[in-house]
């Protein structure tokens, strides 16, 4: 890019002048400037040229010389001239020694010719007397900590990254030089950075941090959904995952019967983000969507990124029927009295008058316990024991689980219950 600006800035504006000869472009006067210094700092010092006005087409200043032609330069148009002079500021972003100079050209209307005239070159060095290190990182690094005050980096790598033998990659300011006092960052490595110019020297202190092992082997949410080529197709199972007792239960909500359980998709998530999960029996890895037959028995594992394993059983049962009744607040009781509402699938809600205290709604769950199921009398709302007839706090829905047994296997069934105050 910046070769194209260079050359467009000696050849681009041809089209736009029309004082050259259509066949040959006459050679340009020799043009002249002087510049205020000689010495600068990178970044910092400010450089200012003066050129003087010569007959040509166009005329501009290459403060870093031809010998980088990737450097661009400055055009000067014609409207900066006053009498017969320009003055163009320029501050050097890059260290080392140049030859400015100043090129007028000429050149005809298609630009088939072109002629370029130097001037003498005037000889700029510039320095850098900054020691900061801007970035410091390793192939596999997740996130890098610079304090510019305290001069300390701090490093973090995965899991399983050898300190002793990890590869970093430093950028400092330009041109300066950059030791370390050691290649094993098992302790604290201390990094001098020394100035291109030599008149600074500052340490850095970096520590690399090794990312503890994830342990965590669980599992965050499993689902099912029908899959079944028929009129249910695409339902959701909602899933009880028990941690504790390592079992799922996915809930049938709408009878759909044994006959559906050959085709279940699975929609899970896990709490580790470096565990897998996979069919206990095969260790062939689980993917999004698979689809599973839950007449047969079926167990996952989950592995941590540690190798600890943890296994589920996962069972299928027709989930309870919830209807929820509230008969008053701290108020006193409702009046009239609220119609009861029975949960869809697994939420529901009821709705109250306004000036209801939604903090302290008595309610009443009433659960229909499914073929086969019984029901054991515990119900926890938001996680905790409750009593029918207690207040509930319906500020944001409640979370309401009954617990029940079906074919030896105890499990909770869990709803969500919103309040509605009616305008």
């Amino acid at each position: 890019m910046r070769r194209i600006l260079y050359y467009s800035l000696l050849c681009f504006l041809w089209v736009s002048v029309i004082s050259c000869k259509d066949d040959e472009a006459s050679q340009p006067p020799t043009p002249t400037f002087t510049v205020n210094r000689t010495t600068g700092v990178s970044n910092s010092t400010e450089f200012v040229f003066i050129v003087d006005q010569v007959g040509s087409n166009t005329i501009a200043v290459l403060p870093y010389g031809t010998e980088h032609p990737n450097d661009a330069g400055v055009l000067i148009p014609s409207s900066a001239f006053t009498n017969g002079k320009a003055t163009v500021k320029f501050v050097y972003g890059k260290v080392g020694a140049f030859n400015a100079v100043v090129v007028a050209n000429n050149h005809t209307g298609g630009g088939e010719s072109v002629k370029n005239t130097y001037s003498t070159s005037q000889a700029i060095t510039i320095t850098n007397s900054k020691t900061a290190i801007t970035d410091f990182n390793f192939d596999k690094s997740t996130a890098t900590k610079i304090d510019t005050v305290a001069h300390t980096i701090e490093v973090t790598v995965p899991f399983g990254q050898d300190p002793k033998t990890i590869k970093p990659n430093v950028t400092a300011s330009e041109a300066a030089t950059v030791t370390a006092s050691s290649t094993d960052f098992t302790n604290p490595v201390v990094y001098t950075v020394k100035s291109q110019d030599g008149t600074k020297t500052q340490t850095w202190t970096v520590t690399v941090i090794v990312t503890p092992v994830e342990t965590k082997n669980t599992l965050k949410s499993l689902n099912g959904i029908d899959a079944k080529k028929v009129k249910y197709t695409g339902r959701v199972f909602t899933g009880d995952v028990d941690n504790t007792g390592n079992k799922v239960v996915l809930y049938d909500t709408i009878n759909a019967g044994t006959e559906r359980l050959d085709s279940v998709a699975l929609d899970f998530a896990l709490d580790g983000s470096f565990a897998k999960i996979t069919y206990t029996n095969g260790g062939k890895e689980v993917k999004g969507k698979d689809t599973v037959n839950l007449k047969n028995a079926l167990q996952l594992t989950v592995t941590d990124q540690n190798k600890t394993a943890r296994t589920y059983d996962v069972y299928f049962r027709s989930a309870p029927r919830l209807s929820v009744q509230v008969t008053g607040d701290a108020n006193g009781p409702f009046n009239p009295v609220v119609p009861s509402a029975t949960a869809k699938e697994f939420s529901t809600n009821v709705n109250v008058l306004n000036g209801t205290d939604v903090k302290t709604i008595k309610s009443v769950f009433t659960f229909q316990a499914p073929t086969g199921a019984t029901l054991t009398g515990n119900v926890k709302v938001n996680g905790n024991a409750f009593i029918n007839g207690t207040a509930v706090d319906y500020t944001k829905p409640a979370n309401v689980q009954v617990e029940l047994t079906e074919g030896g296997i105890t499990f909770w069934a869990s709803y969500t219950v919103s309040a509605t105050v009616l305008k």
